[in-house]
């Protein structure tokens, strides 16, 4: 059973607060597996230039276990008061503004990274058969255009989509997601005041599969911020490929996305991403792709989906989609 409790928004605002714990014990989730629930907010006015965290939380899992997940020393997430905390929100800031895309290697350990590839492996003939033909813009073809518009220009997707109902919540992914500190981190990253998990039983946490052949054509992205985990590389392919900054209010935007789609733009970046790297792109602005994976080691990448407001889950056509159902 998931998310049995929701820890209400909390808003950090005395000056000189710290955190707020609240533990509550006898928490019953499947497996009759035994968590304490952890609420933590955190002020940091003064260290990031005036800005308040004050984070809303939703469910949460045992510190020990999510902090075994992570390289520790070298990303302190957990540790908000630190100067190793703050040096490493300011570096995410500005390779988020400069390049696009904050890319933390390693930042589950080896062996973390190898039991999320096998939790994986075990649920991976339930992923869902996603196949779709799409423009950059997510759009189906629309005849208002003309024919060599890039809004007419058919991208191909075809992947497999875990979906989050079911990800065992004693998996270490789902563990990683429950995580109040990694959701804090992110959201003091991102500038934002309130953040929560994505409410959708199905969107909230998901892995990307694909096997030989399979891409991700061409494509912005609906939100702005999307937040990944690469769990296996393939052999070959698979590589992640961007334009940072394509999409913008200026007129020649669809002249610079057709030279992309040409694979004529002189920005088109491969971004080196290994098993273990915690990936914070802004998908909205920059157009990317994934080419097609060659080999036989299935290529597995999670999305932790992670929003700005309360209780949003995705259409039914989108559920539908990607999913395969509705919930």
């Amino acid at each position: 059973m998931k998310d049995m409790i929701q820890v209400s928004r909390v808003a950090c605002q005395e000056k000189g607060a710290y955190a707020i714990f609240q533990y509550i014990e006898n928490i019953m989730v499947e497996k009759t597996t035994m968590f304490y629930i952890k609420a933590h907010v955190c002020n940091l006015e003064k260290a990031l230039q005036g800005h308040q965290a004050s984070v809303t939380y939703q469910g949460g899992i045992m510190e020990t276990e999510a902090l075994s997940l992570i390289d520790a020393d070298r990303y302190p997430v957990h540790l908000p008061e630190s100067t190793a905390y703050l040096t490493l929100i300011q570096q995410c800031r500005h390779d988020i503004k400069t390049y696009g895309a904050c890319r933390l290697p390693g930042f589950t350990t080896p062996d973390a990274t190898r039991r999320m590839a096998m939790e994986t492996d075990r649920v991976v003939h339930e992923a869902y058969p996603c196949r779709d033909t799409h423009n950059v813009y997510m759009e189906k073809d629309n005849d208002a255009f003309s024919e060599d518009h890039p809004r007419r220009r058919g991208q191909t997707s075809e992947l497999d989509v875990i979906a989050y109902d079911q990800i065992d919540p004693g998996d270490g992914l789902y563990i990683l997601y429950q995580w109040d500190d990694l959701l804090h981190f992110i959201a003091v990253v991102l500038e934002h005041a309130s953040y929560y998990r994505m409410a959708d039983p199905l969107a909230a946490l998901t892995v990307n599969v694909m096997h030989e052949g399979q891409n991700h054509g061409w494509h912005f992205d609906e939100a702005e911020v999307t937040t990944t985990l690469m769990i296996r590389k393939p052999e070959e392919g698979g590589v992640f490929e961007y334009v940072h900054n394509l999409r913008s209010d200026d007129r020649n935007e669809y002249d610079q996305v057709n030279r992309a789609l040409n694979d004529k733009h002189p920005d088109i970046q491969a971004l080196e991403v290994e098993p273990g790297t915690l990936l914070i792109f802004s998908g909205y602005y920059s157009m990317h792709r994934v080419t097609p994976v060659k080999g036989h080691v299935t290529r597995y990448v999670a999305t932790l989906c992670y929003k700005d407001q309360p209780n949003v889950y995705n259409s039914l056509e989108v559920q539908k989609l990607f999913y395969g159902r509705t919930a």
